[in-house]
């Protein structure tokens, strides 16, 4: 017969091994979690973040006002060893090669007679004239936005975040006026030390007011099909000549690496952003720019390397004179969502993959980044006769990535610290493609290129 204390004990050992069992079973679905779906997860999301930036870019345009130089040389060792921080990282192999020569120019318009201004336009990783540059088809479903101010330095106007109750999703074509989405009230600029020095006390810009009439215009996706015959799969190319004529419009093309690649796959060698602007800036030489004014547009990384390209010019010898005239020249500067301080996507690692140099040099808060944005404002800030306009679209929504979405670029990142800078509730995609002529994004291009080539005010 069967004590008391006898079952007591059998159920202490019983509900202890239960314990034990769901414990060694929740072990094994964690083991398992960590050691197979975590990496699995990992390489989807990875090949889906490389592949949905777009393969490697093609150029599918017809071009027929227009003349495409392409230069691939192979350059001697010496000839690559430029003066640029490096770039480490344990999973890239030290081959022995050369890296790939893959930039190009393209003459998207030649104005008949004098040139008045070149404007050139450079795409970010896996970007190209018909990814970046074509007219956007987006639109303001539910907007995420909040009520801020965006706090700025050596400010030269006053533009706001659009406030919620301005932006509300109606049926049909929405439209509605910079006029009411962005209000032209005064703002305060701070008074910082570095603003305050050597001005007795006062502050060193005083902001400028702009008038703000345009349309935004948002599109259903209806009536963009509707529209085909005038969808523009590049805009600079399409509607630069009407608005702006005289200039000439020129675009600069590289390839990407795949950005994640499985490490049992070779890596390519690849030149490092400044060997690559340094690329361009020959491409542009040979096109005959710097003997005329600049107005320069980037979206994302292209932005790094038009700094890149200007801070080579300031530096360049004094006999140097074509290549001192890519910054002496320069008159305005578009940025289109541009990671001065890099981005969180290029700090993603995972199980079995290696970042290329692409990745690598625009991690957040990078040495070299962060070195390049300090040089670029130290050179307009000894500079009093030669300071471009300066005018940043700054997106403020997350990023679709397969089933997920990101945030490619902190705020705090897109802020240039110079200029005038705007927030936009659009992705990071979305940022650099204008849904039409009478889009704000593109307004904006044309009075920074109206006030600094042309003397008009905006």
């Amino acid at each position: 017969m069967i004590t008391t204390n006898t079952k007591h004990i059998l159920t202490t050992i019983q509900s202890t091994l239960n314990f034990s069992y769901r414990k060694l079973w929740l072990q094994n679905i964690l083991y398992t979690f960590r050691n197979h779906l975590v990496p699995s997860l990992a390489s989807f999301l990875a090949n889906t973040l490389s592949t949905s930036l777009a393969p490697l870019h093609r150029i599918p345009l017809s071009l027929p006002s227009g003349v495409v130089r392409i230069r691939f040389r192979r350059r001697s060792k010496a000839q690559l060893a430029l003066a640029a921080p490096p770039i480490e990282d344990s999973t890239i192999s030290n081959a022995d090669e050369l890296p790939e020569r893959c930039v190009e120019c393209m003459v998207l318009h030649q104005p008949e007679g004098e040139i008045a201004a070149d404007v050139i336009f450079i795409h970010g990783l896996h970007g190209g004239l018909d990814r970046t540059w074509r007219q956007g088809t987006w639109r303001l479903n539910n907007p995420k936005l909040k009520d801020l101010t965006p706090v700025r330095r050596h400010s030269t106007g006053n533009l706001f975040v659009p406030l919620k109750e301005n932006l509300r999703p109606k049926e049909g074509r929405l439209k509605r006026t910079l006029t009411r989405i962005y209000t032209t009230a005064p703002v305060k600029m701070p008074r910082t030390k570095e603003n305050m020095a050597n001005n007795n006390g006062k502050l060193q810009d005083e902001p400028d007011q702009v008038e703000v009439e345009e349309e935004i215009t948002y599109m259903e996706e209806e009536e963009q099909s509707a529209n085909e015959e005038n969808f523009s799969r590049c805009w600079p190319k399409d509607w630069l000549p009407q608005d702006c004529p005289g200039v000439r419009v020129l675009a600069i093309n590289y390839t990407t690496d795949v950005l994640w690649r499985p490490v049992w796959q070779k890596m390519r060698t690849r030149t490092n952003l400044p060997q690559r602007s340094k690329e361009m800036m020959e491409e542009l030489l040979a096109h005959d720019v710097g003997s005329r004014p600049i107005v320069w547009v980037g979206h994302s990384k292209g932005g790094l390397f038009i700094k890149q390209i200007i801070l080579d010019g300031w530096r360049a010898a004094e006999h140097s004179t074509n290549v001192k005239n890519l910054y002496h020249q320069t008159k305005a500067i578009m940025f289109y969502s541009v990671p001065h301080k890099g981005s969180p996507i290029a700090d993603m690692t995972f199980p079995f993959f290696r970042r290329s140099i692409e990745v690598l040099e625009v991690q957040s808060n990078c040495e070299f980044v962060l070195n390049l944005h300090k040089s670029f404002l130290e050179i307009f800030n000894k500079e009093n006769n030669n300071k471009p306009e300066i005018f940043s679209f700054i997106d403020t929504e997350n990023t679709p990535v397969g089933f997920t979405s990101f945030k490619f670029i902190a705020y705090e990142s897109a802020d240039p610290d110079i200029g005038i800078k705007c927030d936009v509730p659009l992705d990071h995609r979305e940022i650099c493609k204008p849904a039409g002529r009478d889009c704000f994004l593109y307004l904006e291009l044309v009075k920074l290129i109206d006030k600094s080539v042309f003397n008009q005010k905006a």
